[in-house]
């Protein structure tokens, strides 16, 4: 490599590397933020699916990493209650008395090789000398090491930990999404100068630069997330023999916090053995501070790690195959709703119908025709329309202004079937006092409960006056169970997938086209079918909704024929029996979406007979448009209150990302 003056002494082919680490920075933490995210719903999924899944908690280990920030001890926790007040360190606002400490020297031995199958390997020794405060404050320190490069695992295994004598230390090991968290913790205080001795192996430790046709090794050393000063800090990385020759250009070294741009020393040399050496020397690393250096290689001196779906061999065809099996679990779940689970026929042509259906209620209404969100607010239009309540609109003084409130008045509960009664029971109260009111509120979780209940004992009433029928098949409990097997082994083996790093979205793609399969057989496999007398009245009432869709005289046509006038009484065009046949048809026109077309047509009839409907109240001076704007209003406001009830983790450290710190490896420390 040639030295890039422009670049401070960096060579060409690390000239853009901060561009570059941003740009991996930014994919390596969307890629965990995707991972993180996909576990999240499909475990809402499986719950959704009423699959009881039992997460085992996992307990911190007894030396937890309490000077790593997000992670806390036990023993910490009891350190921290007979310690002095604490200012919260990073992210999990640990105490920070146990990082209250410094580092004499921080040495780290890099042994550079390649393996048989041309992948790069790379053997660590991190030599941490402590300097703990004579008083009981520390039990040890802990390491976090990161177990991903560029988005793919780098098979982190660690061989020992000693002291500088080669004396074991005990230790504990923990994994979180991004790190091995290692904890090298006494059972009693430590105090003084202490050395933790850490030997540990990776391997996929190098990439491609198509940019600069390279292969480089950029590694960060201690890590940006160390939370305490290193007086001394010395790097050694030895190039196998058998790879040095491939080098090319000058090596590079960062140092500072992370993005820093300032260039360190790195000085080469060669063993007796022609193995390349390169030795950074720096002194007095603040909190924060890192060292990354970096070597250029011919290009495809190392294997890249394969990172294909299919490389990831029996975990990526086990879930090819439980997608297979949830894909076909739904289409056989559609064919059965299609061919066995039909609804009955009902008449062959739908005909405009203009009189509500005979002892039909508007609860029972919205659910045979699947709007049972509307049903509420169409029985409220109902009884205000027959004379029970009265709907009431007016302004209130608000904090900005005024606002529009409605309200509904009780009247009588003469001439209500007994699923009305409990309706207005749950409005007005129990007593059903006349001229009690009920101010009608988005988000009324109260009247939305009593309300969901109701809609619960409509829809079995459906059934037992003949409407609806469930019939459980066979069939539909084995594509159930076939199909939450499949979701279930689809997520645990795309997380798998994804986790080895293969495959890039695929996996987390093919995970959703699982859950999706299962909830279509979720939602199709138990349908309630209509019964003959369901379907008659589902086809009336789209008959009503025909009717009321047509043009003006249209309407008016069909209630002048003998058929019409026979059926409602109008034989001439009498404005006002008009009015009394479309006032009937108003709640229907709310259940079905259509109350601002319909509430503007009958408010134009009164208007035009300079009049106002007596079952609704406002402080204004009757307009058609404001009419219309009151009824779509309120039922919106019903029908939301009744919906209406119907981040990623890490251990906070992230040692990518700049100039220094924008490598592999890194990671933290701090004290426990």
């Amino acid at each position: 490599m040639r030295t890039g003056a422009s670049h401070g002494g960096r060579s060409p082919a690390f000239a853009a590397v901060g561009e570059r680490s941003s740009r991996r920075s930014v994919r390596r933490d969307s890629l965990a933020v995707m991972r993180t995210l996909v576990r999240s719903l499909a475990l809402g999924l499986l719950v959704m699916l009423g699959l009881a899944v039992a997460t085992p908690a996992v307990a911190a280990p007894a030396a937890a990493a309490a000077g790593v920030p997000g992670v806390v001890s036990a023993r910490t926790a009891a350190a921290a209650a007979a310690a002095p007040a604490a200012v919260p360190v990073g992210v999990g606002s640990v105490p920070a008395d146990v990082n209250d400490f410094t580092y004499s020297s921080f040495d780290a031995e890099y042994t550079l090789g390649r393996d048989e199958s041309g992948a790069s390997t790379l053997t660590t020794v991190e030599t941490w000398v402590a300097d703990f405060p004579e008083f009981d404050q520390n039990h040890g320190m802990v390491r976090a090491l990161p177990l991903s490069y560029k988005g793919h695992p780098t098979d982190l295994e660690l061989v020992s930990v000693t002291d500088q004598d080669g004396t074991p230390r005990p230790y504990e090991t923990e994994e979180d999404d991004e790190n091995l968290l290692v904890t090298m913790a006494a059972d009693d205080f430590v105090h003084g100068q202490q050395t933790y001795v850490l030997t540990y192996e990776r391997r996929d430790v190098t990439a491609f630069n198509g940019d600069d046709d390279v292969d480089e090794f950029y590694w960060d050393t201690n890590g940006t997330q160390v939370r305490q000063p290193i007086s001394q800090h010395t790097t050694t990385l030895t190039v196998d023999p058998s790879i040095a020759g491939a080098i090319t250009g000058e090596p590079v070294c960062f140092v500072g916090p992370e993005g820093s741009t300032q260039t360190c020393a790195i000085e080469r040399s060669t063993a007796s053995d022609g193995a390349a050496v390169f030795t950074t020397r720096e002194s007095d690393l603040r909190i924060g501070d890192n060292v990354t250096v970096g070597v250029a290689f011919a290009p495809h001196t190392f294997t890249e790690r394969p990172t294909g779906y299919l490389d990831a061999g029996a975990a990526a065809w086990a879930q090819i195959l439980a997608v297979l099996v949830a894909v076909a679990a739904a289409v056989a779940s559609i064919l059965q709703r299609v061919l066995r689970l039909r609804d009955a026929p009902g008449r062959p042509t739908i005909i405009p119908e203009y009189t509500p259906p005979k002892g039909v209620d508007l609860l029972l209404a919205s659910v045979i025709m699947k709007r049972s969100t509307r049903g509420a607010a169409a029985s409220f239009v109902d009884l205000a329309v027959r004379h029970n309540v009265q709907l009431v609109e007016r302004e209130a003084d608000a904090f900005l202004g005024s606002r529009t409130e409605y309200w509904l008045r009780f009247l009588t509960w003469q001439g209500l079937t007994p699923a009305e009664v409990e309706l207005a029971r749950a409005l007005f109260g129990t007593d059903l006092r006349p001229d009690a009111w009920r101010e009608i509120r988005k988000n009324d979780t109260l009247l939305a409960k009593s309300i969901q209940s109701l809609m619960s004992a409509t829809r079995k009433r459906a059934a037992a006056e003949g409407y609806q029928k469930t019939r459980t098949r066979p069939l539909s409990v084995l594509l159930l169970l076939l199909v939450i097997l499949a979701a279930v082994g689809s997520f645990l083996s795309g997380v798998m997938v994804s986790d080895g790093g293969y495959g890039g979205a695929l996996p987390i793609i093919l995970i959703f086209v699982a859950g999706a399969s299962a909830l279509v057989v979720f939602a199709t496999a138990f349908r309630t079918q209509l019964t003959a007398k369901g379907a008659e009245l589902r086809d009336y009432i789209r008959g009503i909704e025909m009717y009321i869709e047509w043009a003006e005289e249209d309407r008016f046509r069909v209630l002048q024929s003998p058929e019409g006038a026979l059926r409602t009484g109008v034989n001439a065009p009498d404005q006002g029996q008009v009015v009394k046949i479309y006032e009937k048809l108003l709640p229907y026109a709310v259940m079905l979406g259509q109350e601002t077309e319909w509430a503007k047509v009958l408010g134009t009839y009164y208007e035009s007979l300079d009049t106002r409907p007596d079952w609704y109240g406002s402080n204004t001076a009757f307009n058609a448009a404001l009419f219309a704007t009151t009824v779509s209003s309120m039922s919106s406001t019903v029908a939301s209150s009744f919906s209406g009830t119907s981040s990623s983790s890490s251990s906070g450290f992230s040692g990518g990302g700049g100039f220094s710190g924008g490598g592999g490896g890194g990671g933290g420390a701090g004290g426990v």
